[in-house]
């Protein structure tokens, strides 16, 4: 049966190609929403995120490609490097800016859903309102709540008034909101924005999609894309595996400390995977302090050697600088490409509505110190063969349930 909503534009400002994307979920919405017969695009930004690559050299202000099935827009704006810097900044401003220029040059799409950057969130939405199309808000994180979480500034300071009444605005004018995280409805409820409270947002158009795991792709390249490396293939080793980015909200550095408590277990080795701004000090500091339990490894891997990564792993970490981080829940990318390997998971957050917690798949609490973090870590490296086995099974269940050809079919009942 054809769609009667045929044209949907993704647009995300992070959205990478294939060959380097480690957060799925535009592009695997864009692929599965394409074989369900939609004509898909993604419009996205030519500097790739976490990499100093750009998709445009030239002058011009984007580029039209496909990658397989999925069709791509990228606009042309600088790279940066620091999370917060001005030029990261300026890049969002270009993208943004650029991005109501190109859009006007493709026919219109029947539905929009945008992943938006506050306070960068009048244009696309206003647009979608004179085209007539259907806007969905995506909210993959509590920005900018977060500047506050991780205490970088007061929720009573003017920049913070300013953001968040610009993300009101936003959740008022969408015709629906999509939150990656379960406690969406919590988060406007206790910010007294919607109409029980004497609000102005409707929670009937207010929507729970978490990110997932395509699991075809895993098991597939679980087993095609073999990562050469001494300390994956040893199997007298434990591994203790982070993946991601090493930066201030990551506070790796906890991580790190609690590796110390557990330097004389030899054989347990500690794997960090990732770059960002607080690598080069971390490598330094383990130098200094003998800490050479902890093995940095690649600052940037193929996302086709993930799974196999993943399943050499003997627990898997979440780690996160504390505070009010998780109160709404998480969709972090990684914890279901976690769930997928089938491992353990230790984290250092206390988070609501947590899978691990929920399904019994490992450990997440905030540790009172970081020896009761090592021991965590120990405990689950060292569970009987049978408990061990079990907790591997429930994982890779629960991963199924959030594969996204089961997301994909969310989404388009959301439509």
């Amino acid at each position: 049966m054809e769609n009667k909503l045929k044209k949907i534009w993704l647009i995300n400002q992070y959205a990478m190609p294939p060959q380097y994307e480690s957060r799925l979920r535009t592009i695997k919405f864009a692929h599965y929403l394409t074989q369900k017969g939609y004509e898909v695009t993604i419009f996205a930004s030519s500097a790739l995120h976490n990499m100093n690559i750009n998709l445009i050299s030239g002058n011009d202000l984007w580029l039209d490609t496909k990658y397989d099935d999925i069709h791509f827009i990228h606009i042309k704006a600088i790279n940066y490097k620091k999370t917060l810097g001005i030029r990261r900044i300026i890049s969002t401003i270009q993208f943004n800016y650029r991005l109501l220029k190109v859009i006007k040059r493709f026919s219109n799409p029947d539905i929009i859903i945008h992943t938006p950057v506050v306070p960068f969130v009048h244009a696309i939405c206003s647009y979608s309102q004179k085209i007539k199309a259907e806007y969905i808000a995506e909210v993959l994180d509590l920005w900018p709540q977060q500047l506050v979480d991780f205490g970088i500034l007061k929720s009573a300071n003017p920049l913070m008034k300013y953001l968040y009444k610009k993300e009101k605005w936003l959740y008022f004018h969408a015709d629906k909101l999509v939150f990656s995280f379960e406690g969406g409805k919590k988060y406007l409820i206790d910010k007294k924005w919607d109409i029980s409270n004497g609000g102005v947002i409707n929670l009937d158009k207010v929507h729970y999609i978490n990110n997932g795991v395509d699991l075809i792709d895993f098991n597939k390249y679980k087993e095609e894309f073999i990562l050469e490396d001494v300390h994956l293939q040893n199997v007298a080793l434990k591994k203790i595996v982070y993946v991601g980015s090493i930066r201030l909200a990551n506070d790796v550095k906890y991580l790190i400390d609690a590796a110390k408590y557990l330097i004389d277990y030899k054989d347990i080795v500690f794997l960090i995977y990732g770059n960002g701004d607080y690598r080069e000090p971390l490598e330094t500091y383990c130098r200094e302090n003998g800490i050479a339990n902890v093995i940095f490894k690649q600052k940037w891997i193929e996302p086709h050697f993930v799974p196999y990564l993943l399943s050499k792993s003997t627990v898997n970490i979440l780690n996160y600088k504390s505070g009010n981080f998780g109160k709404y829940g998480g969709s972090q990318s990684k914890l279901f490409q976690y769930l997928a390997s089938g491992k353990p998971i230790c984290s250092n957050l206390k988070m609501m509505y947590c899978l691990i917690n929920k399904y019994n798949l490992g450990i997440a609490k905030e540790f009172s110190s970081n020896e009761e973090y090592a021991n965590a870590i120990l405990f689950l490296a060292n569970l009987d063969q049978v408990s061990y086995n079990e907790m591997c099974e429930r994982s890779q269940k629960v991963a199924k349930e959030f594969d996204y050809r089961i997301l994909t079919e969310r989404l388009t009942e959301i439509f």
